[in-house]
């Protein structure tokens, strides 16, 4: 289908005035969740709040992810993208941000981006940790499956790392 053009005034209206619609393939927790990510009073909105990411964490979408499992690379996604592949029904749909037209990081992108990494370990320590499965080690798991108290917060939930990442976390 051909692009709709789009006057400013009238998509900065669409944006600030209409409701929006999702397909029925939206569950209930993941409608919920993105309105709350676009809800339009920003005093209301979820996200960043506090230097803490609780509010998302908590969302009835995340119920089931185990964050401290998440960030010690414990658990297998449920669905890995090939970059090389373009997951859009329609090759327009990609338009300005398709990576084909080629992106370049200047030395200040690539150091920027760095410090994504995981943390302040060396990446090739990290690497190491992982290969070995050291992780698995560090945490020995109930006889009846459930979560070690060390991977729990004091208040018996699981607790936000108190690190960027929470990779290289010690206690």
């Amino acid at each position: 289908a051909p692009a709709v053009q789009v006057e400013n005034k009238e998509l900065k209206q669409r944006v600030l005035e209409q409701a929006v619609t999702y397909p029925d393939k939206f569950s209930p927790a993941s409608k919920d969740f993105c309105e709350a990510l676009l809800q339009k009073d920003p005093e209301r909105r979820l996200g960043f709040r506090g230097g803490s990411c609780d509010g998302l964490r908590t969302h009835p979408l995340f119920r089931d992810v185990s964050w401290r499992q998440l960030e010690t690379g414990m658990l297998t996604p449920p669905f890995v993208p090939d970059s090389r592949t373009v997951y859009a029904k329609n090759i327009q749909d990609v338009g300005a941000f398709s990576t084909v037209k080629g992106v370049a990081f200047d030395k200040a992108d690539t150091e920027f981006f760095q410090e994504f990494a995981s943390g302040t370990c060396p990446i090739p320590w990290q690497e190491e940790m992982i290969e070995t499965g050291i992780f698995g080690d560090l945490n020995v798991w109930r006889p009846d499956g459930q979560m070690p108290d060390d991977m729990k917060g004091s208040s018996g939930q699981e607790a936000a790392p108190s690190s960027k990442s929470g990779m290289c976390l010690l206690s």
